[in-house]
């Protein structure tokens, strides 16, 4: 580890309740990562049904912030798409962030019932701009009720 020419890894793993209410929310989704290391930059797509679910906000978590680093958080939403990209940078860093951590927490209202067909992908890189090898734990098939 730590040698010229590895690549950092991480796992992503999304936490939802399996069933939303009508009515019943706000709903805050919390997307993290585990096992992380030489992270830098990531980059998340989350997919949703916009029939069903409208994002409210989407809140920046403490990982990339890590050792006090200034990270800069960014976010593109379409919600008639039912679509969300997230881009969490550390500037300058040479180091990366190792660990588990919250990258960032999203809030939903429910607005109909059915599939929410929530999904999430991505990718991050390292500090030399390496990517990085991610996998994606399963994602909760949550149901709006």
């Amino acid at each position: 580890m730590g040698a010229v020419g590895t690549q950092g890894s991480g796992q992503i793993v999304v936490s939802a309740p399996p069933e939303f209410r009508q009515g019943g929310g706000p709903y805050t989704v919390p997307i993290s990562i585990t096992g992380a290391s030489q992270i830098s930059s990531v980059s998340l797509t989350v997919t949703y049904n916009p029939a069903v679910l409208r994002i409210t906000a989407a809140q920046e978590g403490t990982f990339l912030r890590a050792g006090g680093a200034a990270a800069i958080f960014n976010q593109q939403p379409d919600p008639a798409g039912g679509r969300l990209d997230i881009a969490i940078i550390r500037p300058n860093d040479l180091t990366g962030v190792a660990g588990t951590g919250l990258l960032a927490a999203l809030v939903f209202d429910t607005i109909g019932a059915g599939q929410a067909n929530l999904n999430v992908t991505g990718s991050a890189s390292g500090p030399n701009g390496a990517p990085v090898a991610l996998q994606f734990g399963p994602i909760p098939n949550v149901t709006v009720k």
